[in-house]
């Protein structure tokens, strides 16, 4: 009869740890989910910001070979 309990025992720490790795993995999940909204919204800002300087750069002039100054 004692042999027959360890096999129940190391199924009960099994599940255990698969109960254990599945709130690990859904924790995993929702941070992700969250960083996701984050990140598209960095990027976006980023894309605006890039634009705005692009086209602020574009009316600079600076002077080079062409212009006859060294």
């Amino acid at each position: 009869m004692a042999a027959g309990a360890v096999g129940l025992s190391s199924v009960a720490a099994l599940k255990g740890v698969l109960t254990s790795w599945e709130e690990r993995l859904r924790a995993v999940r929702d941070e992700c989910e969250q960083l996701k909204g984050n990140l598209l919204t960095v990027a976006r800002e980023m894309g605006e910001s890039e634009t705005a300087v692009t086209s602020s750069v574009r009316g600079v002039h600076v002077p080079g070979p062409a212009d006859g100054e060294r």
